[in-house]
């Protein structure tokens, strides 16, 4: 991985370094690269709909439309690995797209095989952050109520997340202006006076 233009370098659970970058106007490849690598189950996750017959002009398409993103109303981040017989591999993408009113709706993805290592934990919180120095106060999702991966990734986060379950799907918030420490003491507080 090329590491000089890695904003964050880090180690995954299984001692592998991932370099984390900012999305660039020209990564509609990498984009593609790790949707290839995510199994019909992951995409259907991720999407909420099949894509498994998806024509491979539509997918560059949308990976055009992520990777050319306004910087005043979007913000994204790719994470790299050094992969056998593959340096620099694409293995994750998160990113946000402002709603207004300092909300953000957040989606993250991560190619199979390289899921269950962190990566996915570690790529929210910085991307997390990034949004805050940005000026968003809360990130917004739509989960589907059976995803553990992403229900254990959001109970990592320091700030507090609202689920609101409606049929097989959530909608969550990351509140970004509440530490999840801080409301256990104010809640505590207010239950012993």
């Amino acid at each position: 991985m090329e590491k000089q233009e890695m904003l964050v370098v880090f180690k995954a659970k299984d001692g592998q370094e991932i370099g984390v970058r900012r999305l660039r106007f020209d990564d509609a490849v990498y984009l593609v690269d790790i949707f290839e690598h995510m199994s019909s189950d992951s995409r259907y996750r991720r999407f909420h709909q099949m894509t498994d017959n998806l024509r491979p002009a539509r997918i560059w398409r949308e990976a055009e439309n992520i990777a050319h993103l306004d910087e005043t109303r979007q913000g994204g981040l790719l994470a790299f690995a050094d992969l056998p017989g593959r340096p620099n591999a694409p293995v994750a993408a998160a990113r946000y797209v402002c709603l207004g009113d300092g909300r953000a709706e957040t989606a993250v993805s991560v190619r199979d095989d390289m899921q269950g290592i962190g990566i996915g934990t570690e790529l929210l919180l910085l991307l997390t952050e990034e949004a805050r120095t940005q000026g968003i106060q809360k990130l917004v999702a739509d989960i589907m109520n059976n995803n553990r991966a992403i229900l254990g990734v959001l109970r990592k986060l320091p700030y507090v997340v609202t689920r609101v379950p409606e049929g097989l799907y959530s909608t969550l918030e990351i509140d970004l202006t509440r530490l999840k420490d801080e409301a256990e003491r104010q809640a505590t507080a207010v239950s012993h006076p």
